[in-house]
């Protein structure tokens, strides 16, 4: 079964191979906004639908919920979305295209996903961390609700920055037992 919302401007949906040109165009590309993921640039569209493909199997087999962000406009995935989860709580990154930064579009896109994720009976609690200097992700965690817990100390490689562990930041929002 395919999980979706609709919100005002944007359609979260399963990622399909469709949507590898508009990654590739988008973000996958861009040094700016692959500076603080953990993955480098993409080289080619090659590249973007061997991504898109592995995406698809992490959502197909329930070990990842992936959703692109399309914009409703022109119908372009302009972003993505990755929970994972692990038993009782679930971790969750995500990528939006610099040409929809400042205008709350991945805020709009993670309410209805946090929401649906936090009322599944076995999760209690949703985290994700960020790296200390990107006050940006930050940003978007607070107006989600998430409350800072704190710093991890060499938690992430971000290979586009350094060969080793930085620093985090992480946030969290719980369900009230």
């Amino acid at each position: 079964m395919s999980i979706s919302f609709e919100t005002k401007r944007l359609i979260i949906r399963k990622p399909t191979l469709h949507d590898a040109n508009d990654i590739y165009k988008n973000y996958t590309t861009d040094h700016e906004i692959t500076k603080y993921l953990i993955w480098t640039p993409h080289k080619n569209v090659e590249e973007s639908i061997s991504w898109i493909k592995l995406c698809i199997d992490k959502y197909d087999e329930n070990k990842s919920l992936v959703l692109i962000i399309e914009n409703r406009v022109n119908n372009e995935a302009i972003g993505m979305i990755d929970f994972k989860i692990e038993k009782y709580k679930a971790i969750f990154g995500y990528v939006l295209g610099k040409q929809y930064w400042n205008q709350g579009i991945m805020t709009e896109a993670m309410r209805p996903v946090i929401d649906y994720v936090l009322n599944k009976p076995e999760i209690y609690r949703i985290y994700a961390t960020h790296y200390l200097e990107n006050e940006k992700s930050g940003r978007v965690m607070q107006k989600l609700g998430m409350q800072l817990e704190g710093i991890l100390k060499k938690n992430t490689i971000y290979p586009n920055i350094s060969n080793i562990p930085l620093d985090d930041k992480i946030y969290s929002i719980v369900k009230d037992c």
